[in-house]
């Protein structure tokens, strides 16, 4: 009988029959066959079976003297024992039984009460509640919550709000955050495909549902006296999108992914230094903030110091690029590390020496998994560096590219 009554609690784990509740569709009697012993079993172990066939008795009425299943018998002969009559089929013909017999009553009655409750507080909802109602049970202690923040969010234009602005008692970032999964969900049966952001990814509530995103920043060193800043003014941190009007004025922009090397870049007329910190240079692109100035970069010679490189050059042609070099490499053996997890992908925007000496280190051509940190090259490389890479300012200099390097 446990082995019946497990085969259904899966089967109400998977969702068919609450789905089919949800949707008002009829209960199909569901029947399971029973495995009954063979006349040679019953006449060996006869008061065994009969004890095996009367816990399908007992077991058939549930708490409160109500009918969780109905028993089909067969008719076993024994020439010594006599004709028997043995289970080998329950049947159960109602949801309300399947549940009583699986212990889900309680999530039935929540189903049931929780669909009506949409119905009256979100309608445009209940589609999305009857095709996922598991989901809706196992939220049932938020639910009144989780449909206020649909419905808030619904009859308010998000377009210019944080979703810290967002004001319903008992509700906060937190919550909508701890929940964004199933909230994703309600909203995208609510709201109009205009009012969701497709491209954003699912994970980033606030930029998918029309919210304000957390601003980007940028940091950046005045390598020269800015104008629109006091001389004592030497380093600012601004939103990204805020960086086109600043007034900050650079013919020449130094990328750079280590802060120390960053703060001790010597002076360098007409120029910015941008502290890079890895891949988050997406910063400093908005608002084409970038566009029309000569771009340097210095990052780690390592895989993914390329790889930086490789994605600032996909937006950016012309950029140059410092003391990433084989000669700068092999100058500084005694400071070399070892690069965790090294990618290996293809770059499309490489030069030739680039590529060379990417494929130097993902092939371990020098030792496993090379890296030299940028704050390892001796500070006297990085003055002779940065000269000659400015000389290319003004004369359109661009890069000549390579295949793609694997």
């Amino acid at each position: 009988m446990d082995e019946l009554v497990g085969v259904l609690r899966t089967r109400w784990a998977r969702g068919g029959y609450a789905r089919a509740r949800a949707a008002g569709e009829p209960f199909e009697p569901v029947g399971l066959p029973v495995r009954s012993p063979s006349a040679a079993e019953l006449l060996e172990h006869v008061d065994e079976v009969r004890r095996w066939a009367q816990t399908f008795e007992r077991a058939r009425i549930g708490p409160r003297g109500v009918e969780c299943f109905r028993v089909e018998h067969k008719r076993v002969p024994g020439s010594h024992v006599g004709e028997n009559r043995l289970p080998s089929r329950i049947w159960v013909d109602s949801l309300e039984q399947l549940c009583a017999l699986t212990g889900t009553t309680d999530q039935l009655r929540r189903l049931d009460d929780l669909l009506a409750r949409t119905a009256t507080v979100l309608p445009a909802a209940v589609p999305w509640a009857q095709a996922h109602p598991l989901e809706m049970v196992a939220h049932r202690e938020v639910w009144d919550r989780l449909l206020a923040v649909a419905s808030w969010i619904d009859a308010h234009a998000t377009r210019g709000l944080y979703l810290r602005q967002l004001d319903l008692e008992g509700v906060d970032t937190k919550f909508v955050e701890q929940h964004r999964k199933i909230l994703d969900g309600l909203l995208g049966a609510v709201l109009s495909p205009d009012r969701i952001d497709a491209g954003a990814a699912r994970g980033d509530f606030a930029r998918r549902f029309g919210f304000l995103a957390k601003p980007e920043y940028v940091r950046l060193r005045f390598l020269a006296p800015q104008p629109a800043f006091p001389p004592a003014i030497t380093e600012v941190r601004l939103r990204a999108d805020e960086l086109p009007g600043s007034g900050i004025e650079a013919s020449v922009v130094i990328v750079v992914e280590n802060e120390i090397s960053y703060l001790a870049l010597p002076p360098v007329p007409g120029a910015v230094a941008v502290f890079g910190s890895g891949y988050g240079l997406e910063a400093a692109k908005a608002g084409d903030w970038l566009s029309g100035r000569q771009i340097v970069y210095w990052g780690d010679i390592d895989t993914h110091g390329f790889a930086i490189l490789d994605g600032l050059r996909a937006g950016f042609p012309d950029t140059v690029s410092i003391l990433m070099d084989a000669e700068t490499l092999l100058a500084h053996r005694a400071q070399w590390v070892r690069e965790d997890a090294p990618t290996s992908r293809a770059l499309v925007h490489l030069t030739d020496d680039e590529a060379s000496l990417y494929r130097d280190l993902v092939e371990d051509r020098y030792a496993p998994a090379v890296r030299l940190e940028q704050e390892r090259v001796r500070f006297s490389l990085v003055r002779r560096a940065v000269a000659p890479a400015l000389s290319a300012v003004g004369a359109a200099r661009r890069p000549q590219l390579r295949d793609a390097v694997t």
